[in-house]
């Protein structure tokens, strides 16, 4: 005689096995599990709507919300970590934070947006580089922010400026990539640096600044094998002269 099952939530008896549904340790009818329960979008597993968080986009279960996810502070959407906009302790989605900090001029630490790519106009497939300059002394003003980033950006959009914990009192000019001979000849590097020397900042006489050049990966080599090469070889670079350097 085979075992019947009841279903824990309509209290049915269930008598083909093959009709039996288990979910955290609760037997379903395969109505009940159609309604009562979901798979999480993110670990892939069942769980009782009991234990969803959700909005318009995507259900998971809390354990993938308390490791993995929180709410836009405005909208109230769930974001996965990776996608957070921090403005101050505050997580937003990408469209609110753009709302929220559009008049502003210092962005976030982790704000990053669509890179745009400059070159000379007599180059064909340059290496393209991004820099990083934290200036410092000056103030996070973000009236100080906007005569740099007014300076930088009076014919192209080819910098903008986020805020660094790293630093006492300033913030950090980013450009978009550019290409090395058009780093050195049209961006206008010199008036920039002018302005925020003007504004009171400094750089290379602190010790809180630094200076990031970023490459993509895929400009080091054609291959994987190549790529680890070059950096090895970078690397070397560095420790070897590493006193001279710094």
């Amino acid at each position: 005689m085979s075992e019947n099952y009841v279903c824990s939530h309509c209290g049915c008896v269930i008598e083909d096995e093959g009709e039996v549904f288990e979910v955290q340790g609760q037997i379903f009818c395969e109505d009940c599990y159609n309604d009562e329960t979901f798979t999480c979008d993110h670990c892939g597993e069942r769980f009782l709507y009991s234990n969803s968080v959700s909005d318009e986009n995507i259900a998971i279960c809390t354990d993938c919300y308390d490791n993995f996810y929180r709410r836009c502070e405005r909208c109230n959407c769930l974001l996965h970590d990776n996608d957070v906009y921090w403005l101050g302790d505050y997580p937003y989605c990408r469209d609110c934070y753009d709302d929220e900090t559009e008049d502003n001029f210092i962005h976030d630490y982790y704000y990053k947006p669509t890179p745009i790519f400059y070159k000379c106009s007599d180059e064909v497939n340059p290496r393209f580089y991004g820099v990083e300059l934290e200036i410092d002394r000056g103030g996070k003003d973000d009236e100080n922010a906007e005569e740099i980033h007014n300076t930088a950006n009076f014919a192209n959009e080819l910098l903008y400026i986020k805020s660094d914990g790293s630093l006492n009192d300033g913030m950090e000019l980013v450009s978009h990539p550019c290409s090395m001979k058009y780093h050195r000849y049209e961006f206008p590097w010199a008036d920039i640096l002018r302005k925020a020397v003007q504004l009171g900042y400094r750089s290379h006489n602190t010790t809180t600044c630094g200076l990031h050049v970023h490459i993509g990966r895929n400009e080091l080599g054609e291959t994987y094998e190549i790529q680890e090469d070059v950096i090895s070889r970078i690397m070397f670079f560095f420790e070897s002269h590493w006193n001279e350097l710094f």
